[in-house]
């Protein structure tokens, strides 16, 4: 039997951890194998639970390197320890000190940048410039991010070992259209330019979860990208569950301020006004102690507090078993913004459910839904209230009748179908290397 050849992988995130971009990166783990690659994975340690994504990514957790040996891949978890930065999150969220945060987050992202090799990922750089010594063996690298200062950690390495790395973009940086909005933000992006192109002036090559940002970031810096969705793991959604008795939308994950959600639920409210007795009911599953987005749905739905449910963050089994009860399953796109599929998109498409589109963003949404068959897409007030009396008809003649859907198309954006695109692309890289 033909060696695996090692590739090194860097990434913040990773199992235990159970936030979306651990999937990701552990579906490589588990895949790569079938190009006869075993990955090491370098990951920060999780043990610790993850009831709030936003805070959890910012709290101390391990004291000593932990080494899990799998069959086909390993993890080397290393402890991390906040920075003055995290801590001032966690604890001025959310209070009229915000601001001081604001601060202490400016200057440290900023230090972060000029001396990422002493940041709070330091212990990626020496952990794996020591891996390196010991295994001369790896000659590829994939680095993922955010956190950005990954791709720090990879020029540096490259600097000490000339080694092939791929930069896994999971958003764009200093391209993003979405974050640069405060005058803090608009100034630290001046800096994040001049290091995204110097870091990356070393990569072989990148890629990114949509054509829109490939292009975006191609031109950018420079480098050839391609396209590797995100997606789904099939075993996660083997299991079918009985439909909800009411009429049932589901929207599960956060919702950002480029996201007019105020929209669907002016939507909603015009649907229910419209019929005498609505046996419906709309599910917003993890957003329950996510203030900021629950002020702006309350002040919109006044009145109609009994057609909507909250979750806060739960397992992901149960998010699965809410969205598959559900008759259909909501995406609001950004306002004005492309390239963006949302971390959900993928598990929608592996429920094989229908999936109402409102407000579309013309782009990689609408298009991904129309390949297998399950867009219900809106452009309007009109469009989205007849879309939604058309199933919700349905549901009263007959609330067991399914559909079908491109089941091609869907197995493509499967987890394992998508690593094989990275598979391709690390085998290019082995060409390179022996020409």
């Amino acid at each position: 039997m033909t060696k695996k050849e090692k590739v090194l992988i860097l990434s913040y995130y990773f199992p235990p951890c159970n936030m979306t971009p651990s999937e990701r990166i552990f579906s490589w783990a588990r895949y790569l194998q079938k190009g006869n690659y075993y990955p090491i994975i370098i990951t920060r340690n999780w043990d610790l639970p993850v009831t709030n994504s936003t805070t959890a990514a910012f709290q101390s957790s391990g004291d000593n390197v932990r080494i899990e040996k799998h069959e086909d891949y390993e993890v080397h978890y290393l402890p991390y320890k906040s920075s003055l930065k995290d801590k001032a999150f966690i604890k001025l969220d959310g209070t009229r000190f915000y601001f001081l945060y604001l601060i202490i987050a400016f200057l440290s992202n900023l230090t972060n940048l000029i001396f990422v090799k002493r940041s709070v990922f330091s212990s990626f750089y020496t952990y794996a410039r020591t891996l390196l010594e010991q295994e001369q063996d790896i000659d590829k690298m994939v680095v993922s991010a955010s956190p950005y200062e990954l791709f720090g950690i990879a020029f540096h390495l490259f600097r000490f070992k000339p080694i092939q790395w791929i930069a896994d973009y999971r958003d764009d940086w200093s391209t993003s259209e979405v974050y640069h909005t405060s005058a803090f933000k608009k100034l630290l992006n001046i800096f994040n330019r001049y290091y995204e192109k110097r870091w990356l002036s070393t990569c072989t090559s990148f890629i990114s979860v949509s054509d829109h940002y490939v292009e975006k970031i191609s031109r950018f810096t420079g480098k050839p990208g391609n396209v590797l969705t995100n997606g789904y793991m099939p075993e996660n959604y083997a299991s079918t569950q009985e439909l909800f008795d009411l009429f049932t939308i589901t929207y599960v994950g956060s919702i950002y301020p480029t996201q007019p959600i105020e929209l669907f639920l002016d939507g909603i409210k015009s649907f229910i006004d419209s019929k005498k007795e609505c046996r419906m009911q709309v599910y917003f599953v993890g957003i329950g102690n996510e203030q900021a987005i629950m002020n702006r749905i309350t002040q919109s739905i006044k009145g109609y507090e009994p057609y909507f449910k909250f979750t806060e963050r739960v397992p992901k089994q149960q998010a699965i078993r809410i969205q598959s009860r559900s008759h259909l399953l909501l995406i609001c796109s950004h306002n004005n913004l492309k390239g963006i599929p949302g971390s959900k998109l993928y598990e929608y498409i592996a429920l094989r459910k229908n999936v109402i589109v409102y407000p579309t963003d013309g782009d990689i949404v609408e298009n991904t839904l129309r390949e297998t068959g399950q867009g219900v897409i809106c452009h309007n007030k009109t469009e989205f209230t007849e879309h939604l009396d058309l199933f919700y008809n349905r549901y009263k003649l007959n609330p067991l009748d399914k559909d079908s859907f491109n089941e091609m198309a869907i197995s493509k954006y499967s987890r394992e179908g998508q690593t094989d695109v990275l598979i391709k692309l690390l085998k290019s890289v082995s060409l390179v290397n022996s020409q």
